[in-house]
């Protein structure tokens, strides 16, 4: 599980920026002594919402982005200029936020992702956060560590380079979470086609052949159910299906990453 952080947006020389809780990069000592060396170091994230003082909302998002890790005297930052730029969000205002991974370049500079605090949700508030704030995301608490479970899922499919796996499952579930089920149907379905077409081509060590044919006749089988959803098929797929198609899409990567990263 993720870090979620529940932070003002706050000026660090020109640019708004919230800052990276401490027990983050004293955890992750060797990704943060890149940034003392001005390497690029990228952090996956997925923004909430922002709120304002008295707890009202001033954008949803529900949204992965891939945001900048910065260093300015003793403390490290993530960069969310793009958020008062672009979409006029003020600044101190509140974010709600899941950090997922860290993104980092290789020696051949090939960009690979690390989660973050895997199988745990580590929360971090502002010590000044608004009262009412708190008790809004306190409320959400269960849903937003739900959440992080699934996005985790993301991470793990970078690692294993299952990569146009990875943009489907994201695109599926921002759709899920702001409640286009349609639309999150479409990319739940081809989710499973990318592991089925997977399976299909490559040998997952680890896995006896029997379980093997038996995990490729299950992806066949799910691809069938999920294809019945939604209006391509002439057939309402709504949130039941949905969550049905979800479930399938998320559980099949994490199972089929978890071998393709032992190996």
């Amino acid at each position: 599980m993720p870090v979620l952080v529940i932070s003002y947006l706050g000026w660090i020389g020109p640019y708004p920026k919230v800052k990276v809780p401490y027990n983050l990069s004293n955890k992750y000592p060797i990704i943060f002594e890149q940034l003392d060396s001005s390497n690029e170091v990228k952090i996956r994230v997925y923004v909430d919402k922002f709120y304002n003082n008295k707890g009202d909302i001033i954008k949803e998002y529900r949204q992965l982005f891939v945001l900048d890790l910065e260093k300015s005297g003793f403390n490290y930052y993530i960069d969310f200029t793009r958020f008062h730029t672009d979409d006029g969000i003020p600044m101190y205002s509140i974010v709600d936020a899941l950090l997922i991974n860290f993104v980092i370049k290789d020696l051949r500079g090939k960009e690979k992702e690390i989660p973050i605090f895997p199988n745990e949700l580590i929360v971090e508030k502002d010590f000044w956060l608004a009262e009412e704030v708190s008790r809004l995301v306190d409320t959400e608490m269960r849903l937003l560590e739900d959440i992080g479970k699934d996005i985790e899922v993301v991470g793990l499919l970078y690692v294993t380079e299952l990569n146009n796996v990875a943009v489907d499952l994201i695109e599926g579930l921002t759709r899920f979470y702001r409640s286009d089920y349609e639309g999150s149907i479409k990319f739940f379905r081809k989710v499973v086609e990318g592991l089925r077409n997977y399976v299909k081509a490559n040998k997952l060590e680890g896995i006896g052949e029997n379980r093997q044919e038996s995990l490729r006749a299950y992806l066949s089988k799910a691809y069938q159910l999920i294809s019945n959803f939604g209006e391509h098929s002439g057939t309402q797929g709504s949130m039941p299906e949905a969550r049905l198609s979800k479930d399938i899409a998320v559980s099949s990567c994490r199972y089929i990453a978890t071998y393709l990263k032992r190996e």
